[in-house]
């Protein structure tokens, strides 16, 4: 069967590239894993979908680590304002996480932004929705298990998928990372772009909660602290605490097994087994929850019961851990397709025309608060700007 363009991933870049990409009667495919479509999406947010964020586009960069450069073009040409406006434009009202409501002509100050709804099936309804329009064909439990590039004799990619070859002149990788492969995001199509030679870092969860050796306050579950600062070591720099490391501050959440919240997810992708995790409270002992102060007392108890005042103030100060692992199912992976083998932009891999890569998949990944989904709408929209004024008519066959 012949497409002219096949989309690997029913996930949220796959359908946001699906849904902005008109096919004017020809023929596309998007293949999903799993079951249904979007699983993930449906996740995020705690069911909400923060979307993006407000504030200037030009802030989104830094959110991204070292990534953030690369990712400009892509930024910059499909931002915060153009999504906000194109979801008021298909009936879905935007607001903050206060429930206030957000227009694309004033987003200042908006912070993390939601359907108005708070519910992330509103997005994934209107996805589809505008897919289908556009002429899009969606197939699930369909698993892609080869790929292979145009020959000499042919100018059209072969998908393997579900015992069934399927030829297009155009293929969007859009297949998500690693975390969660219940949602169809389990490194797979990563690993056959590896056997094609196409270089993909490695991937890893991030935004995910980090566990620590004897970790001590199982009985904090449920408690939070505002404005902590949490330094993750390397491995050169984990014994003298000097030299290269990452550092953030915000809120930190105690859970039974390990800590979490948003600065301790933002961090989770630099934190190593093995390596020092460092907490800063940024408070007084006697400005500490009660509990917290209970605890740090018993860890600090000599042999003959006594606390010892020293060791009491260097945990206030800096309570140190080593890390013992970082959840496997983070909110995204660290890690993918590596942006040198990518032309940022159009998404297309340098080396394999008409091949094409959005989202999650590629090597780039934000702290929490929306930046993850606005990366997937700006790479999607870039790839389907490229597909749409390279292509040529006898090539998207209908």
């Amino acid at each position: 069967m012949r497409y002219g363009v096949v989309i690997i991933g029913g996930g949220a870049s796959g359908l946001m590239l699906a849904a902005n990409l008109d096919l004017h009667g020809r023929k596309g495919l998007v293949l999903e894993k799993t079951g249904s479509v979007g699983t993930k999406l449906l996740m995020s947010g705690g069911g909400r979908c923060n979307i993006t964020r407000g504030g200037s586009i030009k802030e989104f960069i830094k959110a991204y680590g070292e990534s953030g450069p690369a990712l400009r073009k892509c930024l910059y040409r499909h931002n915060n304002t153009e999504l906000v406006r194109w979801l008021c434009d298909n009936g879905i009202a935007v607001a903050d996480e206060k429930g206030n409501a957000v227009s694309p002509e004033d987003m200042d100050g908006a912070g993390r932004v939601f359907p108005a709804s708070m519910r992330a099936s509103d997005i994934l309804a209107l996805l589809m929705g505008r897919a289908e329009t556009n002429g899009w064909e969606i197939r699930t439990d369909s698993d892609v298990y080869a790929l292979a590039p145009p020959m000499d004799d042919t100018e059209y990619w072969t998908v393997k998928a579900s015992g069934e070859e399927i030829y297009s002149s155009y293929v969007v990788i859009a297949s998500g990372g690693i975390t969660f492969p219940e949602t169809g995001s389990d490194g797979s199509v990563l690993e056959i772009l590896k056997s094609l030679g196409v270089e993909v870092t490695d991937v890893r969860s991030a935004l995910a909660p980090v566990y620590v050796e004897n970790y001590p306050y199982e009985e904090l579950s449920g408690i939070s602290l505002s404005d902590v600062t949490v330094t993750a070591f390397s491995s050169d720099a984990a014994n003298t605490c000097k030299g290269k490391a990452a550092r953030m501050t915000g809120d930190l959440l105690f859970t039974h097994r390990g800590f979490s919240g948003p600065v301790i997810l933002n961090i989770s992708k630099y934190a190593e087994k093995g390596e020092l995790l460092r907490i800063q409270y940024n408070r007084e002992f006697s400005e500490l929850p009660k509990r917290l102060q209970r605890a740090i007392e018993r860890r600090a108890r000599g042999p003959s019961g006594d606390i010892r005042t020293r060791t009491l103030a260097l945990m206030t100060d800096h309570d140190d851990f080593t890390v013992l692992s970082v959840d496997e199912n983070g909110m995204v992976t660290s890690g993918g397709i590596a942006l040198d083998e990518i032309d940022m932009s159009t998404m297309q891999l340098r080396r394999f025309p008409g091949l094409y890569a959005a989202g999650e998949a590629i090597d780039a990944d934000g702290i929490t608060g929306g930046y993850n989904l606005q990366m997937c709408w700006s790479t999607a929209c870039t790839a389907a700007d490229a597909i749409r004024s390279s292509a040529q008519p006898d090539l998207l066959q209908k």
